[in-house]
């Protein structure tokens, strides 16, 4: 018996040192994730790419800096599937940086273009250390007013980073569309999390919302109010649905007006 655990730990330590076994411990589709880098670095017009690190995997975000010095940053969390430089998010950044923000958008675990909404609960752990890498790049630069932006389950990501990690150096959290998944773990609940949750959030929604989004507002807002968090506050904008189609100038105005109060230089 002894034998057997010294070789045992003998192939523990020696599969350790594989260099396929980072790429092991990843959710995400790499391979998707390549094409989709491939297509967004070629395509750049604002700010830069950077390669960042989480369980030893590279992976791509955007970051951006004003014009001006400051120490105000916001992060960026696309949805399921997509890419940091997707639709509105894109945009966002290029706005978010015009009036003085540091902006990176991060890529998110993806899965295959199939993958049901209820698979990405397992990519969540590799998430959170995404945007813990995104946090420690902008703190490198000197910025230590760091806002979460999320979209969909960007927006499920930010919540629950923040809930389940309450001394990260965040001052608020922006989420758009915030959607839930009742059968999937605590990360995907955003009532759970919202009662963990202490800094400013802005949960912002379409009348015209998904269902996973509109059935849980009352939800969220009791979930907040339990945890005595003051700094919440819900904005349901009208005629917007979740992708905020021919509404992104009340997207941004919510957005900027909410930051101009949470998030002053």
């Amino acid at each position: 018996m002894r034998k057997y655990r010294f070789s045992l730990l003998i192939v523990l330590l020696l599969a350790g040192s594989l260099p396929g076994l980072a790429a092991a411990q990843t959710t995400s589709d790499l391979k998707r994730e390549k094409s989709w880098a491939d297509q967004v670095v070629d395509s750049v017009v604002v700010g830069e790419p950077v390669w960042l690190s989480a369980r030893r995997q590279k992976f791509l975000a955007l970051y951006a800096p004003p014009a001006q010095a400051g120490n105000r940053g916001v992060i960026l969390i696309h949805g399921r599937g997509v890419h940091p430089a997707w639709g509105f998010i894109d945009t966002l950044r290029t706005d978010l940086t015009d009036a003085g923000f540091h902006t990176l958008s991060l890529q998110m675990p993806i899965l295959a273009a199939d993958a049901p909404f209820g698979a990405y609960g397992k990519t969540f752990p590799e998430a959170f250390d995404r945007v813990a890498a995104g946090i420690q790049y902008l703190k490198s630069r000197g910025i230590g007013r760091i806002i979460l932006l999320g979209h969909s389950t960007g927006a499920m990501t930010a919540v629950a980073y923040a809930a389940k990690h309450p001394q990260a150096p965040l001052t608020g959290i922006v989420s758009i569309g915030l959607s839930t998944f009742p059968s999937g773990p605590d990360t995907m609940q955003p009532a759970i999390m919202l009662k963990s949750v202490r800094i400013p959030v802005l949960d912002l929604y379409g009348a015209n919302d998904l269902h996973e989004v509109l059935a849980y507002t009352e939800a969220r807002r009791t979930a907040a109010q339990a945890a005595g968090n003051k700094g919440y506050s819900a904005v349901r904008a009208p005629d917007a649905n979740h992708f905020f189609t021919d509404q992104y100038e009340a997207l941004k105005k919510h957005i900027m007006d909410w930051l101009g109060r949470n998030a002053r230089a």
